[in-house]
């Protein structure tokens, strides 16, 4: 069993690998699902056993996400830092995270402006469905807004923690460091720049 899962991870990483390295010598849009399958010593059908698309080869998994667990927490856990409920509330995906795989993430997207587009993309359904967890978990606690002038509406206060968690995961995934855990980084990131927001003077 240990040798399977073993095996499976290797070929996701070789996929992975693969599809960088064509994109860098040749560019993003000059490289296909076939050339990837060519260079991993892959057929069609094995890459989309472990890839959803070209994009997810290209851009390696998620490093984060919010599963339906994840989310139902968000709605349903009362807390006095909303913010630090919704990072608490991230699973790590450990490939993701991995220093060879950020890495190419982040040099790939450098030279190949369309993969920024993607990768925002990918953003956008996980933080559309963070945004109506975090309305409901107001609707049902109103005692955990922070945002208290009258003027400010729970959605000011929705899109706030959106904007700060976006921000803090931002910071990681441009600036990661090797050792500790990804979680317990967002949080010292989130920390660092609502202690800076403190700080303006307005």
């Amino acid at each position: 069993m240990q040798n399977r899962q073993r095996k499976r991870e290797e070929t996701r990483r070789r996929i992975i690998a693969e599809a960088g390295s064509l994109v860098d010598a040749h560019g993003y849009d000059n490289v296909t699902v076939e050339d990837v399958c060519a260079a991993a010593d892959i057929s069609r059908r094995t890459f989309f056993n472990y890839m959803d698309s070209k994009d997810e080869a290209v851009l390696g998994p998620v490093p984060f996400q919010l599963t339906a667990d994840s989310l139902e927490r968000i709605r349903s856990t009362q807390s006095v830092n909303v913010l630090d409920l919704v990072i608490s509330s991230v699973e790590v995906v450990p490939e993701g995270t991995e220093p060879s795989i950020s890495e190419q993430r982040r040099r790939l997207i450098g030279a190949n402006p369309a993969l920024l587009h993607l990768a925002i993309a990918r953003q956008h359904e996980t933080l559309a469905a963070l945004e109506a967890a975090l309305t409901e978990h107001y609707e049902r606690f109103p005692g955990d807004r922070r945002l208290l002038d009258a003027s400010d509406t729970d959605a000011s206060e929705v899109h706030a923690i959106i904007a700060l968690f976006r921000s803090a995961a931002g910071e990681y995934f441009w600036n990661p460091r090797p050792e500790g855990d990804p979680v317990t980084q967002i949080r010292h990131n989130a920390n660092n720049l609502t202690q800076f927001a403190k700080e303006l003077p307005w």
